[in-house]
């Protein structure tokens, strides 16, 4: 039995773990145990797939991780979608959770895709999405041929010092992280995507636009699920492409 557990904001890590599924694999999400407070998972292989957040764990991912409790497992893989591989520390953070559990991370890998962080920069290109899907896709067959041979593998982690800096001050601001967020309520049409898509129910609609209350992860799900793009953060996100995706959903990231 394998289970795989994914956190996914814009479907990247969602994509990732549907097409790792096989016959004995079944996947859960990272929110949803985390509201149910699902935290036994009894199963001889175990993997994760998120985002790269911050140059380091999702925050979600790093609380579902200290909490969980392992029975049975003989192998532990990670995999992190992200826009720039190796540029990071979510695996160095990961084993160190492990650690205290006295278990092993035993396999790491990257997969390039597109990065939703529009405060750094655009989405990119369709040519080049496009390019990224098939490299991803030969990339994914080969690491599911090493995961059902329990092979180990590590991944390229720079600048951990420095990454580690940064990522804690980013998560001692968490209170703040939605203060430049804003909808033009002009344009905002109250389908309440935003609402359901966020994974701490940071969002409220007291009057069917969005309202955010301090309890973001800056996942940035409701940014880019809007279907009029009434939702931005500050000045810099407007006129940027938004991104889901292009094989989920976005039902299957509610």
């Amino acid at each position: 039995m394998t289970k795989i557990f994914y956190f996914s904001a814009t479907g990247n890590s969602l994509y990732v773990a549907q097409v790792l599924k096989t016959s004995g694999t079944e996947i859960f999400s990272i929110p949803k145990e985390l509201r149910n407070k699902n935290f036994e998972v009894d199963a001889e292989k175990v993997g994760f797939i998120f985002p790269l957040h911050y140059v380091g764990l999702p925050i979600l991912v790093e609380e579902f991780l200290q909490k969980l409790n392992f029975t049975n497992t003989k192998y532990i893989f990670a995999i992190c979608t992200c826009g720039v591989p190796f540029f990071g520390r979510p695996f160095e953070d990961f084993k160190n959770i492990l650690a205290e559990k006295n278990l092993k991370l035993n396999a790491t890998w990257y997969v390039r895709l597109v990065s939703n962080y529009l405060m750094s920069r655009d989405t990119a290109a369709d040519w080049r999405i496009k390019l990224r899907y098939i490299y991803a896709d030969w990339q994914l067959k080969k690491i599911a041929a090493a995961i059902s041979t329990n092979e180990n593998h590590t991944s390229w982690e720079i600048l951990k010092g420095s990454c580690k800096k940064w990522h804690d001050e980013w998560k001692s601001r968490r209170a703040t992280l939605d203060e430049k967020f804003i909808c033009d309520v002009a344009k905002c049409v109250k389908c309440g995507m935003c609402e359901k898509i966020c994974p701490v129910k940071n969002i409220s609609r007291p009057n069917g636009s969005p309202v955010w209350n301090h309890n973001c992860v800056e996942c940035l799900g409701c940014l880019h699920i809007c279907p009029k793009k009434a939702i931005d953060v500050g000045e810099v996100t407007k006129g940027r492409k938004r991104y889901i995706n292009w094989n989920i959903k976005p039902k299957d990231l509610f």
